[in-house]
């Protein structure tokens, strides 16, 4: 099989992953959000900060380290997995030790309880670190998709169950932790690797060399993406947190996933050509087009839908959240580019610069977001939209340095999708003005969205609607024989 016929059947087992995991996830948080209230939901967006930041040191950057390393042997593996596990143990322990002060300080006495269950994730993403990176290095996303699925299944159903039977707050947390557990205990079932009693330093020393950098970049990145839990649970209350989560569950699962299936197959594949600038250039350039394509009609149609999206799905008590979903499409429309740029860094192995241009970005965050908490959680999100932008620009400056691709290409290449993208968005917009009931506006916005992005591209006809348009053609066509084979 080709690279390229293994990247697009990555990235489709990526997205089906996204679809009925995230999307199985996304019905089961509907639910959860109309038999749970508001602060509940606030109270797991805390908890979710803390071990989100956690999680990203466990990881160490070393499972990316084992991914870009063109020759890793078993004692690389088995270093990194011992490494990872003693620092999750250690982490677990500060977690237990300092859970009640944390309770405290947010005003939540339930949080001392709950993070003594849910810390017990950070041993549990350790176990799964070696597994990942085995099964990524190798490209094969089936096994991580179909793992993936079965763990949300189980781990939702479980919470609906415990939602109905009363156990509020509880049937969060023991999703959380349930559906990481269920993944990780499936890919030790499904892959061959088995950690043994080996440790080297020089393995360990030539790994983080790199990884340490990545480490603390993701730990600024996770830090940044969570402080806003963190700031509006401490700063408003855990209603208004509750609100902000809700409006991020409705944008994150598209976001993450197209960035996810993004992040995961471009990094290993643009590494295969880390010493070949021309063929590095074609294949960035080639991701850089099917993520606007996509990500950007995805947010600004999520965007156009958000009121009827929020009240019809779970009902008129998250009202607030609707506009807070809005702004956040903006920079979600621009996040699966931002790790586009950042992979590219990575693969030319400038982990350093990687780590310099995150420290330079969150110069630049924390000011802003100090500064705007004081004037309402609005205004913290319009600085979220402002950071986008100057995040963007800095991240592809350095993308013309290493593969000679300008930010003035970058944006010619960006401008006829945001034109299809913008055009479907004002097409189902103006539905939202029409006087209708919220279930007709939802499907005729669908229908006018589809309609439209269809229409422009069938005139525009880019190279990639054509190719995904002629894809699932051809799989209509193959489906239809299978079902009445010719004669």
């Amino acid at each position: 099989m080709t690279l390229k016929n293994k990247a697009i059947k990555g990235f489709s087992w990526t997205v089906f992953e996204g679809i009925f995991s995230q999307g199985f996830l996304f019905i089961v948080g509907i639910v959860l959000a109309r038999l749970l209230t508001v602060e509940e939901f606030g109270i797991i967006g805390i908890i979710t900060a803390i071990i989100a930041i956690s999680s990203s040191i466990v990881e160490g950057g070393m499972g990316s380290a084992l991914i870009r390393k063109l020759k890793t042997t078993s004692r690389d593996y088995n270093t990194v997995f011992y490494s990872n596990l003693a620092i999750a143990i250690f982490l677990y322990g500060l977690i237990l030790a300092s859970s009640y002060r944390l309770s405290v300080f947010f005003g939540e006495p339930l949080l001392d309880e709950i993070l003594k269950y849910s810390g017990t994730l950070l041993i549990i993403h350790a176990f799964s670190i070696i597994q990942r990176a085995l099964l990524t290095k190798n490209l094969d996303f089936r096994t991580q998709a179909m793992v993936s699925i079965s763990a949300s299944i189980g781990s939702g159903v479980v919470a609906v169950v415990m939602a109905y039977r009363g156990y509020g707050v509880w049937s969060l947390v023991v999703m959380s932790i349930l559906r990481p557990f269920m993944n990780t205990a499936l890919l030790w079932v499904f892959n061959s690797w088995k950690p043994a009693l080996e440790f080297s330093l020089d393995s360990f020393r030539e790994l983080f060399n790199f990884g340490y950098k990545v480490l603390v970049t993701n730990l600024i990145n996770t830090a940044y993406r969570n402080i806003y839990y963190i700031l509006i649970g401490k700063f408003f209350s855990t209603q208004s947190l509750g609100f902000y989560t809700q409006a991020e569950k409705f944008q994150t699962p598209f976001s993450t996933n197209i960035t996810t299936a993004i992040r995961r197959i471009s990094f290993p594949i643009l590494s295969k050509f880390q010493n070949d600038e021309a063929v590095l250039k074609q294949t960035f350039i080639r991701f850089l087009r099917y993520t606007l394509l996509l990500n950007f009609t995805v947010m600004l149609a999520i965007a156009a839908m958000a009121r009827p999206i929020v009240l019809l799905l779970i009902g008129e008590k998250w009202e607030t959240s609707i506009f807070y979903l809005q702004l956040l499409c903006i920079p979600g429309m621009l996040y699966p580019l931002q790790m586009l740029h950042l992979n590219l860094i990575l693969v030319k192995g400038y982990s350093n610069l990687y780590l310099r241009l995150e420290l330079i970005k969150k110069a630049i965050l924390f000011p802003l977001i100090f500064t705007t908490v004081f004037f309402g959680i609005e205004a913290m999100l319009y600085g979220l939209v402002l950071f986008a932008f100057i995040e963007y620009f800095i991240n592809s400056y350095y993308t013309k340095k290493f593969i000679n691709y300008r930010i003035k290409d970058q944006l010619l290449d960006m401008l006829p999708f945001f034109v299809v993208a913008f055009g479907t968005f004002l097409g189902m917009f103006g539905i939202s003005l029409l006087n209708l009931d919220l279930v007709a506006m939802l499907c005729l916005q669908i229908f006018t969205g589809g309609l439209t992005f269809v229409l422009i591209n069938e005139i525009s006809k880019p190279k990639e609607y054509l190719e995904i348009k002629y894809k699932i053609i051809d799989l209509c066509r193959k489906s239809i024989n299978k079902v009445w084979p010719k004669k």
